[in-house]
């Protein structure tokens, strides 16, 4: 699973999440929700922030909210009655967490042992109607953000689900390849299709004219084509690969990710000192577990496992053995 979407009974200032036991007493279980949860990498908790008579109204026009009585049971605790799911070893497998509330979100990440508030809903006091609604106090992002004022309007949101193809497609010129990411793409009707090809066809065609068909690298993992359409896309993407394509590889997942890595500059010519001074968040000169996964998920998006950082962080890091570390990160963990 790329990405999953759960409900949560209690957090805690942890992160850990409760759903199994709705009171000391009372033991539902956790049906699938310990291999959903394991197995995600990117995992998005959602929640009312109180529960057992939470009233509130939404101001439509300007796009806010309004707490008009809170619930009489607070859902972040210091510690949840069960851990059906844990925080810190989410951080470790390197999961990306959220808690999504009507209020507030909150994430958990290695940058800190607790949970940080990173956006706060419109019309929302952050004392009364956060703070003193919870049993500890979380982070405060020093670029706390509102939530979108679209999410509390009636109107349709008007999102662009995957955004520009243009920003999907990276060109190397070097050896005239490009590589196109199609995670989150979704063709629904006929009208998308034929879209999704003219928009390939625009950014394509300056490629080609200048220097010819292109090598082509795409990833289908997470794409999306809905039923009765296969016909109708392959046309299209034929007359688009006869106009440009010199050849095209398929991957799904972690193989195009390997494919795109292998293009890029050897790391010496990226300034290797600049890139370690930004993962050595402490300043100690030399670059703990942690610092290594969070700055190699910034820097290449790739999740280092506990086994492969245990591998990886054997030795000591420092700028001397630097560049050996991330080839070795490159090779085997992406």
């Amino acid at each position: 699973l790329d990405v999953s979407f759960l409900g949560a009974a209690q957090i805690s200032q942890a992160g850990d999440v409760n759903v199994s036991r709705m009171s000391a007493s009372k033991l539902t279980g956790p049906g699938g929700f310990i291999d959903i949860s394991q197995s995600t990498r990117n995992i998005c908790f959602t929640s009312t922030f109180t529960a057992k008579g939470l009233d509130i109204e939404f101001d439509s026009d300007e796009g806010t909210i309004k707490i008009l009585e809170d619930g009489k049971i607070k859902k972040f605790v210091n510690a949840v009655y069960e851990r059906t799911f844990s925080g810190d070893a989410a951080v470790r497998r390197g999961q990306k967490v959220f808690y999504v509330t009507e209020r507030a979100v909150f994430r958990r990440t290695a940058a800190h042992d607790r949970l940080e508030l990173i956006e706060i809903a419109p019309g929302i006091d952050l004392e009364t109607n956060v703070l003193a609604q919870m049993d500890f106090d979380p982070v405060i992002s020093p670029d706390l953000k509102e939530m979108d004022r679209r999410i509390f309007r009636q109107q349709k949101m008007g999102i662009q689900l995957f955004g520009s193809l243009r920003d999907r497609v990276t060109y190397r010129s070097n050896d005239h390849a490009v590589f196109i990411d199609l995670f989150g793409v979704q063709l629904a009707s006929k009208e998308d299709v034929r879209w999704f090809a003219s928009a390939l066809d625009e950014v394509l065609d300056p490629l080609t004219k200048k220097k010819g068909p292109v090598d082509v690298i795409v990833t289908y993992d997470g794409f999306d084509l809905r039923c009765n359409l296969e016909e109708t896309y392959s046309a299209a993407l034929e007359k688009v690969e006869s106009k440009h394509y010199k050849s095209v590889k398929r991957y799904s997942g972690k193989a195009f990710r390997r494919a795109k890595l292998k293009q890029m500059t050897n790391i010496e010519s990226w300034d290797a000192l600049s890139i370690f001074a930004l993962m050595d968040e402490d300043r100690d000169m030399k670059l703990s577990p942690e610092e290594l996964r969070g700055g190699m998920r910034k820097t290449f998006g790739i999740n280092i496992k506990q086994a492969e950082l245990d591998q990886l962080c054997h030795d000591e890091i420092t700028i001397q053995n630097f560049s050996d570390v991330v080839y070795k990160c490159l090779r085997t963990c992406t």
